[in-house]
């Protein structure tokens, strides 16, 4: 099966907006809170098809010293004839040490956080979705599937 890379919009605003947190957040751990997968419909499980989006919600929490980055994604992959044949969850979670908002550095914007995880945060935590969903759909005895890249 071929794979295509995810783009992530305006990268360069997207960046941009996001440098203020970059400058100062250190990445320390990252980590899986829900994988989940089930198969809809077993003839079409067998013939899965590229996934070419990305539903993909995004959380995100401050407390002191910590910034967490939450993503879901909620997948449901085709099969043959276009019938659903897999629907995977998938949730990440990325923990970055920043400086506490009293501290120097530490008064950043929202605008600033969204960026940051739209960014910085999706690339870091990409590899980990890819992995899950390879390993997910193999383990149901399916073809595996394997996302694409995540490109900025």
């Amino acid at each position: 099966m071929e794979t295509m890379a995810f783009a992530i919009p305006n990268p360069e605003e997207a960046r941009k907006e996001a440098r203020p947190v970059a400058q100062g957040a250190e990445l320390l751990d990252i980590r899986a809170f829900l994988l989940h997968a089930e198969v809809l419909d077993v003839e079409a499980s067998q013939e899965p098809k590229e996934i070419d989006s990305l539903g993909t919600t995004l959380g995100i929490g401050r407390d002191g010293r910590n910034l967490t980055y939450h993503f879901e994604h909620e997948l449901i992959i085709k099969g043959a004839n276009g019938v659903n044949a897999l629907r995977l969850q998938v949730h990440l979670g990325a923990l970055f040490q920043f400086p506490d908002e009293s501290e120097p550095g530490g008064q950043v914007t929202e605008d600033s956080l969204v960026a940051f995880g739209q960014t910085t945060a999706q690339l870091a935590v990409h590899p980990y979705l890819r992995s899950a969903v390879a390993d997910l759909t193999a383990r149901l005895g399916c073809p595996q599937v394997t996302l694409g890249l995540l490109k900025s």
